[in-house]
Formats: C-alpha cells, sequence, structure tokens
C-alpha cells in the first residue's frame, strides 16, 4: 500500500501538486514567498510499500476507523489555511523540545504484528514523564479521547523495562494565550490498538472500509460528503 501524493487545495478551488502550488499567483496572494515556501516544504515525499503495512498511532486512536481508512487510500488535499495550522502546531513543539536531547524527544517506538506493525513518535519522555503536546485554539476542559489514548499508547509501546520506569504521563494543552497540563492514568492498550489495527488492515486487504463511528465531530470531517450518501442526526 502506498500513501497517495498530496494536493493542495488553491484559494481558487483547484487542486495544485507541491511544484504548481509553489508557482501559482493566487497562493502566493495568500501567502506571500517565504511563507509558503515554509508551508510546502519537504510535502512532497511519498511513502514506499513495506513488506507489511505500518500503522501509526494516530490512526488507530482515531475517533474514526473509517476516517483513517480514506486517509490511506484516498488522494490527499489539504488547503493553505490548514497547512498554515499544522506549521503553527510544529513551531511550537519547536519551540518546547529544543532544549532536551535526542533521546528524550522525537522518540521512535513500534511493536510488531504478524500481518502489520504500529509506529508513533513520543512528543517527549522526560525526567521519566511521557509528555503529549496538543496545540489548540480553546483549551479543553478535559483530554480529549483521542489524545489521551494515543499517550497511553505510546506507553504501551515501551518496552517493559522502560515503561517500569516511568512515573506519569501527561497530555499539555498550548494555546496562544495559555498552557494547561493534564495527567491521565497508566495504561497498557496494547490489546486495543491490535484489535483496531488488525480491523484497519482487514479493510485494507478487503478494499472494504470500516464501518463509520458515527459522531458529533462527523461534520467536521474531510470525507463526510463521501461517508454519508444522505444527512444524519449527529450525537451530541
Amino acid at each position: 500500500m502506498v500513501q497517495q501524493p498530496l494536493k493542495i487545495k488553491c484559494p481558487t478551488g483547484k487542486l495544485h501538486t507541491i511544484e504548481e502550488a509553489r508557482l501559482c499567483p493566487s497562493c502566493a496572494e495568500l501567502f506571500p514567498g517565504p511563507i509558503i515556501q515554509a508551508l510546502l516544504a519537504d510535502r512532497a515525499r511519498v511513502s514506499r510499500p513495506k513488506e507489511k503495512p505500518a500503522f501509526g498511532i494516530g490512526n488507530l486512536v482515531s475517533n474514526c476507523l473509517r476516517q483513517s481508512f480514506y486517509k490511506l487510500t484516498e488522494e490527499q488535499i489539504l488547503d493553505l489555511d490548514k497547512l498554515w495550522i499544522f506549521s503553527r502546531g510544529h513551531a511550537i513543539h519547536q519551540f518546547i523540545t529544543h532544549t532536551l536531547t535526542d533521546e528524550e524527544k522525537e522518540i521512535f517506538v513500534k511493536k510488531e504484528f504478524p500481518n502489520f506493525d504500529i509506529i508513533g513518535f513520543v512528543d517527549a519522555i522526560h525526567d521519566n514523564v511521557i509528555y503529549e503536546f496538543k496545540t489548540t485554539a480553546n483549551i479543553p476542559d478535559e483530554p480529549q479521547t483521542s489524545h489521551l489514548l494515543q499517550a497511553q499508547a505510546y506507553f504501551s509501546m515501551l518496552p517493559k523495562e522502560k515503561q517500569n520506569l516511568i512515573t506519569s504521563i501527561k497530555v499539555i494543552y498550548l494555546s496562544l494565550q495559555k498552557v494547561k497540563p493534564y495527567e491521565i492514568p497508566k495504561r497498557d492498550i496494547t490489546a486495543y490498538l491490535e484489535s483496531r489495527a488488525m480491523q484497519l488492515f482487514l479493510g485494507l486487504k478487503k478494499t472494504l472500509p470500516p464501518e463509520k463511528e458515527v459522531s458529533w465531530l462527523c461534520k467536521y470531517c474531510d470525507f463526510y460528503s463521501k461517508c454519508f450518501d444522505k444527512k444524519v442526526d449527529f450525537i451530541d
């Protein structure tokens, strides 16, 4: 399975390749020279086929596996406004972690199973605390479920000897105004991750999307029109 190359949505509505977006006057009007160059840097990389699939933790703890399926199989389209939001978040992450050692940040984790691998990058492990950083416009009153599961997934994928050293797990929300940490329970969710990965693996093998997981978040999904043939009542 090779993930589809990224397409950029122009302010005019036209879809561009990365190179076309760099040269597009309409895109440059929204995000002038140096900004669009920074936004599009390293966006042209395409994944290569592997002996077996490797699923990122983010796709497995997503609120909907069908959304993850479409992300892996459909043409990737991003508009420049979303790229700007992603880039700001990345810049904040770099600011927070730049004083940490290479052993303390962007720590690669991998767990192998017969039909697939599960992989991810822990934002930071510092003084035996796992940190997951989330940039947001509005700080939530409690950690979002997918963020909580993502942090617990990183804990689950550490070798047992490293798990024993971890004293706590924290999800840190970062807005332009404030920082809000939440401590979450240490919990091994390997079985949950394996189950989700198997559902995704079978869906990709059969080219059949998993069952939709309907919630109020559906109305914000990029694949809403593909997923639903008609309007549904959203769950609060």
